[in-house]
């Protein structure tokens, strides 16, 4: 395959998505014990996970994220969509613990035609990298693929990425990526122009959140259009000059805790979401959107969903 990913809204025709064949307990993280954390999350995290942190998670909760993707997969196959896996990963003695290979966009991102082998920042989750070692075997040769080095403090992770060329907008936040990330970005996507790859220089555009409980840019803001896009405003400390112009389909508190605006477009006007948030699909229904409807909340209750899960490989220009 040649990467092609220009945006966040073109045919999605091949994509990687996760996978929750086996997930451990973590130990409990700053990021949960943040003020604007659900409380249920915080005592979860604080008492549950320090007495399982290491242990497998019983095979009755791990099914139910399981069903998710499957589901997630068959719609997307549906759609004609071509779908990768990540492999299965088994932690070591020697890991951190806690281990969950669901989101696959954030270990791994496509921007332009370039695959990137990101840096997280929390600890345990450096290991789902791993996962992706085939994938990147098999596309080295044609494409231009760039690894940063997990033990540099230069942290850029996927679901702060949001790419439409000519901008990518990068999410600045404390648990996740940072400016030398966004810098980093913007070294590797200027060689495009020189090359003459593309017509006009990329720009990476830093986007700073305001929240530190919110771990990436797309728990709060998804484009899913030309100059379009889901947003929960309050999160974010301003807007960018680049996004004034932005027609914005606003999402209140809850369902943005939901993830409600974490939704993967497959095409021009067509979007997967979460079920249960039937106010956005209303929204979306009345911008000319088609909504596919999916139960999603075991992936969300984990602060992530529908694009978190997937991590695009190719978009098919749409003219």
């Amino acid at each position: 395959m040649k990467i092609n990913v220009y945006n966040e809204y073109d045919p999605l025709k091949e994509v990687i998505i996760g996978d929750a064949t086996k997930l451990y307990f973590p130990d409990t993280h700053e990021i949960e014990q943040e003020e604007h954390t659900a409380k249920w999350k915080q005592f979860m995290t604080k008492h549950i996970y320090t007495l399982l942190r290491g242990k497998k998670v019983p095979s009755f909760l791990a099914k139910k994220f399981q069903r998710e993707l499957a589901e997630f997969q068959r719609i997307l196959e549906t759609h004609g969509v071509k779908v990768h896996h990540v492999d299965s990963v088994t932690p070591t003695k020697l890991d951190p613990y806690g281990m969950g290979q669901m989101y696959a966009r954030d270990s791994a991102m496509s921007v332009g035609e370039h695959f990137i082998e990101g840096n997280v920042q929390i600890e345990m989750r450096k290991i789902e990298r791993r996962g992706y070692q085939r994938i990147v075997a098999a596309i080295n040769d044609k494409n231009q693929v760039h690894t940063l080095n997990q033990k540099d403090k230069i942290y850029l992770e996927g679901g702060d990425v949001i790419v439409n060329y000519p901008y990518v907008f990068v999410g600045i936040g404390k648990y996740a990526s940072n400016e030398a990330g966004a810098k980093w970005l913007q070294s590797i996507l200027d060689k495009d122009y020189e090359n003459e790859i593309v017509d006009k220089p990329w720009k990476v555009v830093p986007v700073y959140l305001n929240d530190d409980a919110i771990l990436h840019l797309d728990c709060c803001m998804t484009i899913i259009g030309p100059k379009t896009a889901i947003i929960h405003k309050p999160v974010l400390k301003d807007l960018p000059k680049e996004l004034v112009d932005y027609k914005f389909i606003d999402i209140d508190a809850k369902t943005r805790k939901e993830m409600g605006g974490n939704v993967l477009v497959i095409g021009p006007k067509k979007v997967i979401v979460q079920k249960r948030h039937t106010a956005l699909q209303e929204a979306l229904k009345n911008e000319g959107y088609t909504v596919i409807p999916i139960v999603f909340t075991w992936h969300s209750l984990l602060d992530g969903a529908l694009r978190c899960a997937s991590c695009p490989l190719v978009r098919e220009k749409n003219e």
